[in-house]
């Protein structure tokens, strides 16, 4: 789905209306398009990722990661926001990255921090 739903908001997404991307659970109906379809399910997976336990998302990460990764330049603001904190939350730390975020760090400081270590 993940993939899917990509490679069809980077053909389609750009006749949409910027507004349908601000609540995809009223937009999913209305425009006859895959990506506006679907983005509440794509939305539904990245919640269910944040819920998974780290040792699940280090056995597939193989998989994951790519998916995650299709979803960076979507249009949608809710799925971005998502993507980037599965990015921070959950691959990070597999990383050694951005431990301070969850210490209420941002991402930069964190990243900066391990530089100058």
């Amino acid at each position: 789905i993940f993939f899917k739903f990509a490679d069809s908001e980077a053909k389609e997404g750009h006749r949409i209306d910027p507004n349908v991307w601000r609540n995809t659970s009223e937009s999913g109906v209305k425009v006859a398009v895959y990506c506006t379809s679907f983005a509440s399910v794509v939305v539904g997976l990245l919640k269910a990722m944040l819920s998974f336990e780290p040792s699940h998302i280090e056995r597939n990460k193989g998989a994951f990661y790519p998916m995650v990764c299709e979803l960076i330049n979507v249009q949608s603001d809710e799925i971005r926001k998502l993507v980037r904190k599965v990015l921070v939350e959950k691959f990070g730390p597999l990383l050694g990255l951005g431990q301070d975020i969850r210490r209420g760090g941002s991402l930069r400081d964190s990243l900066l921090s391990d530089v100058t270590r």
